[in-house]
């Protein structure tokens, strides 16, 4: 007689009760004792666990490969990486710096023979951030390198109204991060398709060059002009089959000084470049060593085999490293929400390279000295990695948007794939109205709370990289969202057995964790029957009496914004909830308890 197995019991409490079936029709003489204390109970348990833990394994399994379901950042990055997404990691803040030096007098103006420049890469710091300056700072120059006005200068007097010297003021873009530089001698072994080089950081913003120079012995660190000579450097692209990149041609001079001219060229020295499942960076080169279009002539003393690995070992996808070379990669580290610092904060400057032609080397060096710097803005846009969710939606999203913005889905992914160093809000939410799509930010303070505050600079960053892939009818408009901020008022009934003081601590916690603002983004509606239910469960609490929402305005301390919701009482701004205890969103703002220990009031009885 064949046994049968149903193969559609799953859990441990249907798995147990079949096998006890199984047991009693198929050896009922053998085995009859099915009481639970007995050993053969036991070994039915103990396979039913087994049979229960298997059936969740594959499940879950299963679940991995769906990007709605899956909960492993793993799985995520790995559905990334087959969809050929780029995920960002941290980003960092932006603001701008005055830098001032002081440079001696000539007839009724500064002596120019003794203004400075300072290299790219400065680092200047404050409160345990530093930041570097992307480009160089002239100071004999009254313009940015885009051509954007941005020297000041202001004459210093002695007692008698003499002029003694200038303090020059030149106002730029600074980025939080540190430059650092990997070094990797470059071996035979190397030499193979697709190498891949893992560098040491797991908190890298961007990488800036990466350059190979022939020799193995070579100790002094390359300087910034040879990290961006075309001759020996290597492109990223954003597939390894790309093999044109658009570059600025240094050859031709503007007409117009806020544009610089660029050119298209063709490269085979090329990388791509991913995150590992622990967040480090993983560069990628090329799988080829011939040029493709030497191989179209038909060579008759190659066999077949020899033919098809010509053709496979290629430059279509970028060349391999050459052997006895030495490979420098400049990268930046740095970025997270941790970096938004306050004004008149960053007045360190940690390294300059100040480059003086002036005929005095002792003016020259009372210049280097009179450096100062002090950003008179806040340092916003810093951001940590996405979060699973975010995740989730850049994969769900960006494969579907095909490099274009379509939809307002394809916008909002796309702005959070804008690179690092030109920094990115914390939410963003999109409207489109009559083929404008209004784009509304928030970003985060130096206190991690939400605020409007986003700089100039950074909007503008962000319709600029949006030019590149917005439809040609869409008008793109950047404004700063708004902030909700809320007061609560909790009554609930506790077990007198319980401490009421602990009991008011976790109910705090659990309102300010269930508001936490990673959780949420602009427009979500918040449903509070979640919330009593979470409260609900804290040990001691017998049941939420009443909750009361307050929407707390202005007095220095909070946003000017005002729920859309009507108010029980004018006076008091408690939000009316409509009988169905939800906070509905406002698609241009946020929700958020800013101070979460004065107000959020409980009282027990």
């Amino acid at each position: 007689m064949a046994k049968k197995i149903n193969y559609y019991t799953r859990n441990f409490a249907d798995v147990r009760q079949e096998l006890i079936s199984y047991v009693k029709q198929y050896y009922p003489d053998t085995f009859n004792d099915f009481n639970d204390a007995s050993v053969g109970m036991m070994l039915l348990e103990l396979n039913a666990a087994v049979g229960d833990m298997l059936s969740f394994h594959t499940d879950r399994m299963f679940q991995e490969t769906q990007i709605d379901f899956a909960k492993e950042r793993s799985s995520i990055l790995s559905m990334a990486r087959t969809f050929g997404l780029k995920v960002p990691g941290k980003r960092p803040s932006v603001t701008i710096a005055d830098f001032s030096v002081n440079v001696p007098v000539l007839g009724d103006t500064f002596d120019i023979s003794y203004t400075p420049i300072i290299k790219r890469g400065a680092q200047i710091s404050g409160s345990g951030k530093v930041f570097e300056a992307l480009d160089e700072i002239d100071f004999s120059s009254p313009f940015t390198t885009g051509g954007i006005p941005n020297r000041l200068v202001i004459p210093n007097l002695d007692s008698n109204g003499t002029i003694i010297n200038y303090t020059l003021t030149k106002r730029e873009m600074v980025v939080n991060g540190t430059t650092k530089i990997f070094k990797k001698v470059i071996t035979p072994s190397d030499v193979k398709p697709f190498l891949e080089v893992i560098l040491p950081d797991d908190d890298i913003l961007s990488v800036n060059s990466i350059i190979t120079i022939e020799g193995t012995n070579i100790t002094k660190t390359p300087s910034t002009s040879q990290f961006y000579d075309e001759d020996i450097r290597w492109y990223e692209v954003s597939a390894l089959a790309d093999d044109i990149v658009f570059i600025p041609d240094d050859t031709i001079t503007s007409d117009n000084s806020t544009v610089k001219p660029g050119k298209f060229k063709r490269v085979d020295q090329r990388f791509i470049k991913e995150f590992t499942d622990n967040g480090f960076t993983k560069i990628i080169f090329g799988g080829g060593s011939q040029d493709i279009s030497a191989l179209c002539e038909f060579d008759v003393d190659k066999s077949l085999v020899g033919r098809i690995g010509d053709f496979i070992n290629n430059l279509s996808l970028g060349s391999t490293l050459t052997a006895n070379n030495t490979m420098f990669i400049s990268y930046r580290v740095g970025g997270g929400s941790s970096t938004n610092i306050g004004p008149n904060v960053i007045t360190n400057v940690n390294s300059a390279e100040l480059s003086i032609n002036g005929a005095n080397s002792t003016i020259n060096q009372n210049v280097r000295n009179s450096l100062k710097v002090n950003n008179p803005l806040p340092a916003l846009g810093g951001k940590d990695e996405p979060s699973i969710e975010e995740l989730r939606n850049l994969v769900r999203y960006n494969f579907a948007s095909q490099e274009r913005c379509v939809t307002i889905e394809d916008y909002k992914v796309r702005i959070g794939l804008i690179p690092g160093e030109f920094g990115v809000p914390f939410r963003n939410n999109v409207i489109e109205v009559q083929n404008k799509i209004r784009i509304y930010t928030l970003t985060l303070d130096e206190n991690s709370k939400l605020s409007t505050n986003l700089t100039s600079t950074l909007r503008e960053n962000i319709g600029t990289y949006l030019s590149n892939y917005r439809m040609l009818n869409d008008y793109v408009e950047v404004s700063n969202g708004k902030v909700f901020n809320l007061g609560f008022e909790v009554d609930l009934f506790v077990d007198k057995q319980f401490s009421q003081s602990e009991i008011i601590t976790q109910a705090i916690n659990t309102i300010t964790d269930y508001f936490d603002i990673n959780k949420w983004g602009m427009g979500d509606n918040i449903y509070l029957a979640q919330l009593i239910e979470q409260i609900n469960n804290v040990s001691g609490v017998l049941n939420v009496v009443d909750l009361r929402i307050y929407n707390k305005v202005g007095g220095g301390k909070y946003s000017s914004n005002e729920v859309s919701q009507p108010y029980i009482s004018d006076q008091t701004r408690q939000i009316d909830l409509l009988g169905e205890y939800t906070l509905f969103g406002d698609p241009t703002g946020m929700f958020e308890i800013k101070f979460p220990n004065s107000d959020i009031k409980v009282r027990v009885k």
